[in-house]
């Protein structure tokens, strides 16, 4: 990273959430929302676009590095996430896409050009928000979710049937010494949002993170493709290697902007590899420099 971390601000425009749901619980400091903003402001910007479960504190090095390269960056958090657990079981599935609409309608007022760089499930977001949209710029697609290969027909329908009797399912999770994170007050806040967040299947909402992956693929097989970017780490087999496989499928090999990042997991931005994240953010870099 070539900037500073106090050139990072948290925050981003409060009307950017008018119309989601309103939590009720404080984030923690990994899940503020911050930008980047330079003095003279720039003529093009990069919203990031986080996934499920995930935080704007994951985007730390490539919002550092974008700007450094001149843009202007917004990771704005999306509701429910890095507050509680029962803010998350309360959102609708509209919820996971009013802010970044909201956040590209104002953005495209401030800026000549408008980007976006996405992870996970918020990937199959941007797709939903800014695929189909011609005025948006540069669409990087990280770590892909159009498939998930945890939740096949007979996973939703004991979810479905699970989700009558409770919110949520205990599951496995442990913090891991070997994942290079760049947010401030690292790593303590992993343990926050593990027990909050990581340590449990949300019946309910991880329903909703298949519907809008299905809602994604049917945009991409409508649409024209648009200028894009896709990073696919190969040790992420569940969800990124096999959302790859359709993407190409749908818009065509030839269409499809595809690189590979050897020994990178679905958590690309601060994998275990520290090979892995340099590439990433490499590539996020001169792609967006074209």
């Amino acid at each position: 990273m070539t900037t500073s971390l106090t050139d990072i601000q948290y925050v981003v425009p409060e009307k950017w959430y008018e119309g989601a749901y309103k939590d009720t619980a404080q984030c923690c400091s990994a899940a503020r929302s911050f930008s980047m903003i330079h003095e003279q402001p720039a003529d093009e910007c990069w919203l990031v676009i986080h996934g499920y479960r995930g935080y704007p504190g994951e985007f730390v090095h490539p919002a550092v590095d974008l700007y450094a390269l001149g843009f202007d960056v917004f990771v704005p958090r999306l509701p429910g996430h890095g507050t509680s657990w029962q803010d998350f079981n309360k959102l609708s599935i509209d919820d996971w896409t009013i802010v970044p609409t909201n956040a590209i309608a104002d953005l495209k007022t401030k800026y000549k050009k408008v980007n976006i760089l996405a992870h996970s499930l918020g990937t199959a977001i941007a797709v939903c928000v800014a695929w189909n949209d011609a005025s948006i710029g540069k669409i990087i697609l990280v770590s892909l979710s159009l498939t998930n290969l945890q939740m096949p027909l007979r996973a939703r329908m004991v979810l479905r049937t699970a989700g009558l009797f409770t919110p949520r399912l205990n599951c496995h999770w442990h913090r891991s010494s070997k994942y290079h994170l760049f947010y401030e007050n690292a790593p303590c806040d992993e343990d926050f949002l593990g027990k909050e967040y990581w340590t449990w299947y949300f019946t309910h909402k991880l329903f909703d993170y298949w519907k809008i992956m299905k809602r994604a693929q049917k945009i991409l097989a409508e649409t024209e493709v648009h200028d894009h970017l896709l990073l696919c780490p190969s040790e992420d087999k569940l969800i990124s290697v096999p959302s790859t496989e359709i993407f190409t499928k749908i818009v065509g090999s030839d269409k499809a902007n595809v690189v590979r990042i050897p020994e990178g997991t679905h958590f690309l931005f601060y994998d275990k590899s520290m090979n892995a994240i340099e590439m990433a953010v490499d590539q996020v870099c001169r792609y967006a420099s074209e």
